[in-house]
């Protein structure tokens, strides 16, 4: 099988990608830019559709992030009883002259979660996903006019293209 060809769910593929609307002027947009591509420059097209793997497999993970996963902890701290014993583990018995207090500090549970100021998952995958997607347009820089990603809408006014050198 030849990868010179765009796949079947390519064109959509793209528009989701590149925040693209679904308008008929866009989607004839997003045909003419894989049909030049595949006229003119045919083996960046393995490369293109590597990108949408990659951006599909990113919202995947952005779509999957639970709450509690979108600011993940990073330490906390857990007052409380003493958590049972493991199953088959057993005490010797304690005789009532071995306890001389009893401190019911212990029956109380108290937990603090503290957060990271920093990134959370959400926006490290965000800028995963708009490095792939700064790399699609320069396959196809016809459509980054038509994005409505606020990420790439400050590529398209620059009017320079940059990104990370691939070689295979």
């Amino acid at each position: 099988m030849t990868t010179n060809v765009w796949r079947a769910a390519d064109l959509e593929g793209i528009r989701v990608a590149l925040s693209i609307p679904a308008r008929m002027a866009a989607i004839r947009a997003i045909n003419d830019a894989m049909a030049d591509l595949e006229q003119d420059y045919p083996d960046a097209i393995a490369g293109a559709k590597a990108r949408l793997d990659a951006i599909g497999a990113i919202d995947s993970q952005i779509n999957g992030l639970t709450p509690e996963r979108l600011q993940a902890p990073i330490r906390s701290i857990k007052k409380g009883a003493v958590s049972p014993l493991p199953a088959g583990v057993t005490l010797p018995p304690v005789k009532k002259a071995d306890v001389i207090e009893f401190d019911t500090e212990l029956l109380r549970e108290e937990t603090t979660l503290h957060y990271e100021k920093g990134f959370s998952t959400e926006t490290a995958l965000q800028r995963l996903r708009a490095h792939h997607a700064q790399a699609l347009l320069l396959v196809l820089p016809q459509l980054a006019d038509w994005s409505r990603d606020p990420l790439l809408s400050t590529l398209s006014s620059s009017g320079s293209f940059t990104a990370a050198l691939e070689r295979g």
